[in-house]
């Protein structure tokens, strides 16, 4: 019996031939267009000489076909069904296929650390369990304009799953405008975001990181870093940035790689400014339209990074010495019962990875990272 595929090669009996990509074989479909024929034929042969002006073909025509409404599947291999009704050409739609529930949507874009067990996610067999894979269905696409309004800003940041940095000093601000962002971490047990509080309904960017091994640098604790935004504009930038360094930040409406660049020259992370201490520059950013094989457009993003840090950090920095590197994921969206989101783990998009190019060892890569609710 003859296996046929998408990819344009049919394989059978010794001899057999080979069929040109993408397209069938020319063999498995001898059988039904010979009855499409012998039943057209018949239909013809009972209007043979009996039509004249005064019949009504229409209403003939329709009697008789009544009796030659044609359903025909095509199986090929067990794999392979085609189905033709007379007259009606096949339209494939995207909303086919299974979908999830509002539960099961909600259970996805909210991060928790249960997930990180060993069963969940996964069904017995240790695979990706459906449940936690976004179906085409439920699929959706936002503009990017409503992604990069969203991300401008400022975010405050903590972590869940590690008792001893709950203090962190912890924030990103992003300029979208000019397609960078500035972060900083530091356990200094002082919030320099702590007066601003979350917008209603605030977006957050949460990054789950289980424990695992084989990551330069391994995760030994799951943890989920989370940024909840508390401000839609990053004119406060300046003053949150000298209060987090103690420096004074001279320079008269800076972009934030003015402020970078003054912080770095000022020497900030050659000092030991905290027992733990890390900070960023990403730029460019870079948001595009991936186009799906089926479905809704995905969303790439990404970002080239220089990161300077030192202390007890898990990523070990040399003082005043760069890692360059880049961060790069890919998002599916949907809709759950709080808003709109956008979602990036194994079965949905690209999981987020971050890997150094010069400076040090750094190859790592996040479970799941979850935007939204979008504004």
């Amino acid at each position: 019996m003859s296996r046929v595929s998408i990819s344009g090669e049919s394989e059978g009996e010794e001899g057999a031939s080979r069929t040109r990509p993408g397209r069938l074989c020319a063999n498995a479909w001898t059988k039904p267009t010979l009855a499409i024929k012998q039943s057209g034929r018949r239909i013809a042969g009972r209007f043979r000489g009996t039509y004249h002006p005064g019949h009504n073909l229409t209403r003939r025509l329709g009697e008789e076909m009544k009796n030659y409404s044609l359903l025909i599947k095509l199986f090929v291999g067990g794999a392979l069904v085609i189905n033709f009704t007379l007259g009606l050409m096949f339209d494939p739609s995207y909303g086919q296929g299974r979908s999830l529930s509002t539960r099961q949507l909600d259970a996805i874009v909210k991060q928790d650390l249960t997930q990180c067990s060993p069963q969940s996610g996964k069904t017995e067999s240790g695979r990706i369990d459906p449940a936690f894979v976004i179906p085409t269905r439920n699929a959706r696409e936002f503009p990017l304009a409503r992604i990069s309004k969203t991300l401008h800003g400022m975010w405050r940041g903590q972590v869940h799953g590690d008792n001893k940095e709950t203090r962190v000093d912890y924030f990103w601000i992003m300029d979208t405008q000019r397609n960078e962002g500035l972060i900083i971490a530091q356990r200094t047990g002082t919030e320099s975001m702590g007066d601003l509080r979350p917008l209603r309904n605030a977006p957050k960017i949460s990054y789950l990181s289980c424990a695992h091994e084989g990551y330069v640098p391994a995760t030994e604790v799951s943890q989920i870093h989370e940024f909840t935004k508390v401000s839609n504009s990053i004119a406060d930038a300046q003053r949150v940035l000298q209060k987090a360094t103690g420096l004074r930040l001279r320079q008269r409406r800076p972009t934030l790689s003015d402020l970078w660049q003054e912080i770095v020259a000022a020497g900030y992370f050659k000092s030991m400014p905290a027992v733990a201490f890390a900070g960023a520059l990403f730029k460019p950013i870079q948001l595009r339209r991936v186009p799906s094989e089926i479905g809704p457009s995905q969303v790439g993003l990404k970002w080239d990074g220089e990161y300077y840090g030192g202390g007890n950090t898990s990523l070990k920095f040399t003082p005043g010495v760069p890692i360059k590197g880049v961060e790069y994921t890919q998002f599916i969206g949907t809709t759950a019962a709080s808003g709109d989101f956008l979602i990036a783990s194994t079965g949905n998009g690209r999981i987020w990875k971050v890997e150094a190019i010069s400076g040090a060892d750094y190859d790592l890569a996040f479970d799941s990272v979850v935007l939204g609710p979008l504004q």
